[in-house]
């Protein structure tokens, strides 16, 4: 049994790394929607990793289209917070939509509770949550043995810190739904119906928050707090479960790459870090 699961592991292992090489070889040679196709694939096979969200969200901005290069560093974002050039190439990309829309902010308790975990991962929420949790408890039964006054403190201490970044690891895995607007622009609408009346518009690249879906339409709300309906169809969820979006070739813009260049936007891969590239 546990020789099987070995050599599953290493399958698996050795198949991520061909589809992923081919992605980055594709890019490397300017072949944009061979790359798109290559990180789409590993995504559809359950491939949840900051690098393939990245490398897929630069793919498609090369490929210009803006929404699917947004929602993917989103993607990456999530993961992985602390990461500055998955947030420079996400500020970028936003920076070239029609009004640079912010993001919707969470709701003012959890903005004013939770202030300090923005760049924080749920993984390394969960960790300290934990180290906290049994250190707290440690000082406890050291307390039993030596009495000593200061320890009950430490020990409450250990708990509150214990419990803040339990808060902040749930958050992080039930993050609100985020979806990006796909098409040159999206009506959204006063009720869920074809014939209610258009309240506002959104622009590709918008990103908006699901308060509901029902039949086909979601109920979103903007940065600004305007709210309405609009069909499911014309966004691109952000995930999770994550959506894959079709690569369209015909759209590819030649001389993006340069104008990226200019921006000093990072190359794909990005391995270390930390700056763009110039």
């Amino acid at each position: 049994m546990s020789a099987g699961l070995i050599l599953c592991a290493v399958f698996a292992a050795s198949a991520f790394d061909q589809v992923f090489d081919q992605g980055v070889q594709a890019y490397e040679r300017g072949d944009f929607p061979a790359a798109i196709a290559s990180f789409e694939r590993l995504v559809s096979e359950g491939v949840e990793q900051e690098e393939v969200f990245f490398n897929l969200g630069n793919a498609y901005y090369r490929n210009g289209q803006v929404a699917p290069a947004i929602a993917n560093y989103e993607r990456a974002w999530r993961l992985d917070p602390g990461v500055p050039y998955v947030r420079e190439n996400l500020d970028r990309a936003v920076g070239r939509t029609e009004r640079a829309m912010s993001r919707p902010q969470p709701p003012a308790w959890e903005q004013s509770l939770f202030f300090w975990h923005a760049g924080l991962s749920s993984g390394e929420s969960l960790g300290v949550a934990g180290t906290a949790w049994a250190l707290a408890w440690l000082v406890l039964m050291l307390r039993a043995a030596r009495p000593w006054p200061y320890l009950r403190g430490v020990a409450v201490a250990g708990f509150i810190v214990a419990a803040a970044f339990a808060g902040s690891w749930w958050i992080k895995t039930h993050p609100p739904r985020i979806a990006v607007a796909a098409e040159a622009r999206v009506p959204v609408r006063y009720g869920n119906r074809p014939e209610e009346t258009v309240r506002f518009e959104l622009y590709e690249g918008d990103r908006v928050s699901i308060e509901q879906m029902k039949n086909g339409w979601a109920r979103v709300r903007t940065a600004d707090g305007e709210r309405g309906w609009t069909e499911e169809s014309h966004l691109l969820l952000v995930g999770p479960p994550y959506q894959l979006f079709e690569v369209h070739a015909e759209s590819a813009i030649p001389d993006v790459g340069e104008q990226m260049k200019a921006l000093g936007y990072v190359s794909v891969g990005a391995p270390d870090n930390s700056e763009t590239q110039p």
